[in-house]
Formats: structure tokens, sequence, C-alpha cells
């Protein structure tokens, strides 16, 4: 249990990129413990074991999408399609840390679930795109549009943010 309680939040951060409802994402996170604890004599002390973790609830939540046909129709070459989906040098301190988390969160979400899923994978999680077309069964020039998709509609919410909340640019 203490195991559990340590990293359950590390799980769920994981989830949560990939699901927008804490339901779903905790019954993600506890199916994933289970593959954990069933497979943890095959855990190599050599690899931090956040990292094997992390990689096993990845590959969960992968099976997932192969297994949802709902999901796996939504990454069916939507190449040039338009679909959407709306749901929503100085040093920071902790405070200002998590409101950032929230607004990078909360734009994520805004992304259709399929660019932002395959943009996670790839930019986040460390995916190339020839393992994230053999783990989703989609195209490779598909993927590297879900990439390219996710970034310019991210650009684009990041600058009215930035507008929003008054924040200087800080790229050039």
């Amino acid at each position: 249990m203490e195991f559990y309680r340590k990293y359950f939040g590390l799980l769920m951060s994981v989830a949560f990129k990939y699901h927008r409802n804490e339901e779903d994402a905790a019954a993600i996170v506890n199916t994933a413990f289970l593959k954990i604890f069933d497979n943890i004599e095959k855990y190599n002390p050599e690899i931090p074991i956040e990292v094997w973790m992390r990689r096993i609830t990845i590959n969960h939540i992968i099976d997932e999408f192969r297994k949802n046909k709902k999901h796996k129709e939504t990454f069916i070459d939507v190449v040039g399609e338009e679909t959407y989906e709306s749901n929503s040098n100085t040093e920071n301190n902790i405070f200002e840390e998590d409101i950032e988390t929230e607004i990078v969160e909360e734009i994520l979400n805004q992304l259709p679930n399929a660019t932002k899923n395959v943009f996670c994978l790839y930019a986040i999680d460390g995916y190339s795109h020839k393992e994230i077309t053999e783990l989703l069964g989609i195209g490779y020039e598909t993927s590297k549009w879900h990439v390219k998709e996710a970034r310019k509609r991210l650009k684009a919410l990041l600058n009215k943010h930035q507008n929003i909340l008054g924040w200087k640019n800080k790229t050039t």
C-alpha cells in the first residue's frame, strides 16, 4: 500500500495526459499497478523504477486504445480533415509553476483527442513516429501530421493565454 501511495500521483500524471476524466485515469493507473505487481520480478534495478512504471502505464494506455474501436477510428488517416473537440531568466515560485502547469494541461486538453495523444507520445513520452505508427496502427504521415497540427494549435493557444495573462513571450 505504501508503494501504491508513493507512486500513484506519478502514474496519474501520465494517465491524465491521455484521459481527461479522473475516473478513467484512475482506472488506467489501477490496472497499470496490477501489471507492475504481476511483473515486478522482471524489473531491472539498473533502470529507475519510475521510468519502468511509466513505460508500463503508457503501454497499457496504448493497449486500451487498440482495444477500443472508438478511439482507433479517431486515428484513421485524418490528414487534411478538420475534426475539433473543445474541452478546454527569472525564477518562478512553486505557486507560479503550479499555475503554469495547470494552464499547460488545460491547453493540451483543448486539442482533439487523437492529436493530443500522438503529440504526448511523441513530444512528452519520447516515442518516434515509427514507434507511434506501430503502436497505434496509423500511417507515418498521419503521426507527423498530428504532431505538426498539435504544435500549430498549441502555439496559437499559448499566444492567446499570453495575451490574456500578460505573459511576455520567452521565445525569440
